[in-house]
This record gives C-alpha cells, sequence and structure tokens, in this order.
C-alpha cells in the first residue's frame, strides 16, 4: 500500500481479519466471466430519493496536495484516492477483497505459467484514445525501463519473463508480455505465481496514454485537466495545487456510469481539522480519523470503524551509527512499551504489533510474540553497545505529522529516553516531504505504514526488507533473511512458502529491520443519506463508483 509505499505506501493510508476471503484470492480462476453494462438508470425511487445536486465533496485527510499521479511510482494511500478514480485495469478487487474481471477475462495455462487476457473492445482512455493489448505492452514495458525509475516495477513484475533484462538496461523488449491482436493479450511467467492475478488489481498494471505521456514528457501527470490519462470512470477537470482537484464523469469509460455529476477532491494536512471541518458541515464524509478524536464522535450517525491490513513500523537507519549495530536496534524495539501505546494513546482504537504481517493475511503467525517490552533488557542491551551512553550519537525521530500525533510522537519519546537514558528528538514533517526525504535516505529513524497490496507475505517481506528493494528505507540487510525469502519465491508448495515465509519474518524482526508497532484501523463517519460508500481491508470502498450517489436529506 506505502507512507506508504507504496501503499504504500503510506500506502492506501488508510487501505484485519479477514482469512477466508484472502485465501480464496490465492486460489487459481481458470476462467472468468466479464462484460459490464456501459450505462446505468436509475429506478423510479433512486431518482425520487436522489438528492437534485450530485456534487460528493471528498476530503483527502492528510495532505496538502496529491504526490503521485503516475501509477509506476507507486502512490501512497492518498493519491491512490484519486489514482484509483482516474485509473483502472484488466481486473479489479470487490469489497471482499476477491480478484474480479474489469476491462478482460483470462484463461491460465495448464502449467500455471501462460495467462491469455481477452480486452473489451470498447476500452478507451477519457480522450477516445482506444486501448488495445499493446497499451498494456508499452505500459508495463515503460514501468521497467532504467528512465521511469519506478521504486515498485522491478518487484511487482518480477514473475513475468524478460521482467530483469528490461528492468537491468539489457532490452527494451518485455519478451513475456506479447499483443496476439488487438484484444487479446499474453503474459508468460517463468514460473507459477499464485497471486499474479491479485497483483494485477495494483494500479502499477493499468494501462496509460502513450499519447499524453509522448506530448508532455517527464511532467505528463502534471497536465492531468482535461487530459485523457487514464480509462477510469472519471477524469480530471481541475487540479488546483494545494487546494483540491476537481473529477468528472469519463465520458468514455466502459464500465457503469457514474451517478455523481463531480467529485470535489479537498487536500486537508490536519486530520483534526479536516474533522472539524466536515463537523461544520463542508465535507460529505469524514474518514482516517486520529484514534485519539474517535472518542468524541464514536457515538455519531454513521461512525464506522474497520480492521485494515495495515500496520504500522518504526525503521532504522542501518548505514551509520548508532544504528548499524543490531544490538542498538534491539534496544529501541526493547523499550518500546506497544501495551501502553496501544491504550494510552490509540484507547484500544488499533491492536497490538509483535508481526510485521496483520490479522487476515496468509502467513500471519499469531503466537509469535517478537520483542516483547523490557526495559532492563533495552538498557542492557544499549550498554553493550556504547558503555558510555554519553557517545551515543545524536538519535532524531521522523516522522509524518498527518499520520502520527505529537501525543503519540511524545509518549514514544518518553518511552524510548527513561528506559535507555538517552535523548531522542523529535522532528514532524509533513507527508509529502516526509516520502520525499525517506525516499532519498534521508531519516535517520522513522515511521512507516504499510497495507496489503495482495494476499501473499511476498508483499510485506519481500518488497520491503530484502536488500536490494527500493522501499527498504532503514537499508536493512541481511544475507539470511534474503536467503530464505528467494527460496520461499522458488518454492511451489504453498504450505511450504508460507512456512519460509515466517522464518524470513522471524529474522526481520528479531534483527529489526523493520519494528512493528500496531496494525490498524480505519475509522470513519459516513451518513446514511451518502449511498454506495463503505470500508474494506483495504480502506475507502467505492465500487465502480456507478452506486454511489447522494441522497435527499
Amino acid at each position: 500500500m506505502v507512507n506508504c509505499p507504496p501503499h504504500a505506501r503510506l500506502k492506501d493510508a488508510p487501505r484485519a481479519t479477514l482469512p477466508f476471503i484472502f485465501l480464496s484470492l490465492l486460489l487459481v480462476v481458470l476462467a472468468a466471466c466479464g462484460g459490464g453494462n456501459t450505462s446505468t438508470t436509475p429506478s423510479s425511487s433512486q431518482k425520487s430519493n436522489m438528492a437534485q445536486q450530485q456534487v460528493l465533496n471528498f476530503p483527502n485527510v492528510g495532505i496538502n496536495d496529491l504526490a503521485v499521479l503516475d501509477p509506476a511510482q507507486g502512490p501512497d494511500g492518498n493519491s491512490a484516492q484519486a489514482v484509483n478514480m482516474i485509473y483502472s485495469g484488466l481486473v479489479k478487487n470487490d469489497q471482499n477483497l476477491k480478484t474480479v474481471p474489469d476491462q478482460a477475462t483470462w484463461q491460465i495455462s495448464g502449467d500455471q505459467k501462460v495467462y491469455t487476457f481477452k480486452i473489451k473492445p470498447n476500452v478507451a482512455f477519457s480522450d477516445g484514445t482506444p486501448v488495445t493489448a499493446q497499451t498494456y505492452v508499452y505500459t508495463w514495458t515503460r514501468s521497467l525501463l532504467q528512465e521511469t525509475a519506478s521504486p515498485i516495477a522491478s518487484f511487482f513484475m518480477a514473475p513475468i519473463q524478460g521482467a530483469d533484462a528490461v528492468a537491468n538496461n539489457k532490452t527494451k523488449i518485455l519478451t513475456g508480455v506479447k499483443a496476439v491482436d488487438d484484444h487479446t493479450l499474453q503474459v508468460t511467467l517463468t514460473h507459477p505465481t499464485p497471486y499474479f492475478l491479485s497483483e494485477l488489481s495494483n494500479s502499477l498494471f493499468f494501462p496509460l496514454n502513450q499519447k499524453v505521456i509522448e506530448q508532455y514528457g517527464k511532467q505528463w501527470t502534471q497536465h492531468a485537466a482535461g487530459s485523457g490519462l487514464g480509462t477510469g470512470p472519471f477524469m480530471v477537470k481541475d487540479w488546483q495545487h494545494s487546494k483540491k482537484m476537481v473529477l468528472v464523469p469519463n465520458p468514455h469509460y466502459y464500465g457503469n456510469k457514474p451517478k455523481l455529476t463531480q467529485v470535489n477532491m479537498l487536500f486537508v494536512v490536519n486530520p483534526a481539522t479536516a474533522l472539524q471541518t466536515y463537523l461544520a458541515g463542508q465535507y460529505d464524509f469524514m474518514w482516517n480519523i486520529p484514534a485519539e478524536q474517535q472518542v468524541t464522535v464514536k457515538d455519531k450517525p454513521g461512525f464506522v470503524r474497520k480492521p485494515l491490513l495495515q500496520s504500522n513500523l518504526l525503521f532504522f537507519d542501518n548505514t551509520k551509527e548508532p544504528f548499524n549495530k543490531a544490538a542498538v536496534r534491539q534496544a529501541f524495539a526493547y523499550a518500546t512499551d506497544k501495551q501502553t501505546l496501544v491504550k494510552d494513546v490509540f484507547k484500544d482504537a488499533v491492536t497490538v504489533a509483535q508481526t510485521i504481517i496483520p490479522p487476515g493475511m496468509p502467513g500471519y503467525q499469531p503466537d509469535y510474540k517478537g520483542l516483547p517490552y523490557d526495559a532492563t533488557k533495552a538498557k542492557s542491551l544499549l550498554q553493550s553497545a556504547y558503555p558510555d551512553l554519553k557517545k551515543v550519537p545524536k538519535i532524531t525521530f521522523s516522522y509524518p505529522s498527518s499520520q502520527v500525533s505529537a501525543n503519540e510522537a511524545a509518549v514514544l519519546q518518553s518511552m524510548w529516553q527513561n528506559a535507555l537514558g538517552i535523548q531522542v528528538k523529535l522532528d514532524p514533517v509533513e507527508l509529502s516531504a516526509y516520502n520525499d526525504r525517506t525516499s532519498k535516505h534521508e531519516v535517520q529513524f522513522g515511521f512507516t505504514q504499510w497495507g496489503a497490496d495482495f494476499p501473499d507475505p511476498y508483499d510485506w517481506l519481500t518488497l520491503n526488507l530484502t536488500s536490494n528493494a527500493s522501499n527498504n528505507n532503514g537499508q536493512w540487510s541481511n544475507a539470511q533473511f534474503d536467503q530464505t525469502v528467494k527460496k520461499a519465491e522458488q518454492t511451489n508448495d504453498q504450505n511450504e512458502r508460507i512456512k519460509l515465509y515466517n522464518q524470513a519474518e522471524q529474522i526481520a524482526i528479531s534483527d529489526v529491520g523493520w519494528l512493528p508497532i500496531d496494525h490498524q484501523t480505519l475509522a470513519a463517519i459516513i451518513p446514511s443519506w451518502i449511498h454506495g460508500l463503505s470500508m474494506s481491508g483495504n480502506g475507502l470502498y467505492f465500487g465502480d463508483w456507478s452506486d454511489v450517489y447522494i441522497l435527499q436529506h
């Protein structure tokens, strides 16, 4: 998902307990029925109950502007709110996070390595440019090219034949992706990959308009207004940076048409400010409500809280002192009283995370205790690395101010200082700027969120913690971990894969590649007069937007 991501991705910021659903996602789907209606007509009862004005005021809570509109760059959770309105792809996820057809149906070969997609003939970008199989060849190849500098493509596309060669600049031909004809796309994998279809629901795989990219070059997303960027249900009418984005229905959308005539996506950095603005009647719904504020609004009509497939975690710069020493990272882990944090700061709105992978995901280890709070052990570990605590280098904890409250940061700071006997400076940063700093490895000690892109441990561990992973913000490197996840990916037996990933996760936790803090929930207020908006394990769920509309109120 996060800062995700990338999902990250303070991956799909807000983006858990759905084990049966997720296991079903891992089943191989040999064929699927598709074909959507091109329009939907409201029934007479709907028409009579619908508000005359179908304009949705949608607060995008936690940012001052959208940071990423190029799907190849791994949109963070807030940017993904717009990306998933503007773009669409071969498949999509339903409310239960099951992978279903969108632009195409498919067949899978007996050896589970060749996927043949039949693309609907009426798919087009919002400027009317047709989408063909060659559009997908272009998009997927572009994402892997070094000049695109995608932080996620080489990992997400790793199973595709020839992806490694393109990513390493050996060729510009992605051999595993072929346009058999205008509406037939054939994808060949190097090995059976049970999560491949699920991966395709990520916006990285959504088709891009080559004409727009070639016209505007590297700044193409800055020309979003009026351009045919994507194939989703909406297109950008206006983008007032640091204020709002106005979206209107895509006239060429192949699916069921939205009933909304306009969506005003309003950017608001501070969640507390967003909540007050909602209560003042300026937004149509509210989401991403901070835990400490949920207490005051939990009895309001429309309040809902849902477990997310998302974990909050801390990372350390492993390339410099003091965090290049495992004992120091472990000291901070043992000095973190997660139970107190969850009870006193989050008011039990989240759950303690002893593991990186949250409940509801394949590979979740409910009985693994991780590194529990132990202040005495924490101090001892720190002194084993620095007998004279005055020689511990200065430590600064940086965090996105929209995702870590001042209270939470202060409580963490107090825990570390009291247990370890050292000073920790706090450094709150606006989310977009924070994501930029983490991508440049400029954060000494930081916070991140990760939410599920698809239901497999690969998405959590391989994508984030292998030595060469671009999402590895702390540049943690552990040869045993790398070997274990590599072995997992070379294993076809799913039970054996999960066992290996369990081992890898325990290595990452004990060596503190990541320090898990809590598994998240998402709280929202969705009034009864907002029809068709709900939540899933990945956060806000709008479906294909055709059933989202405003009732009279």
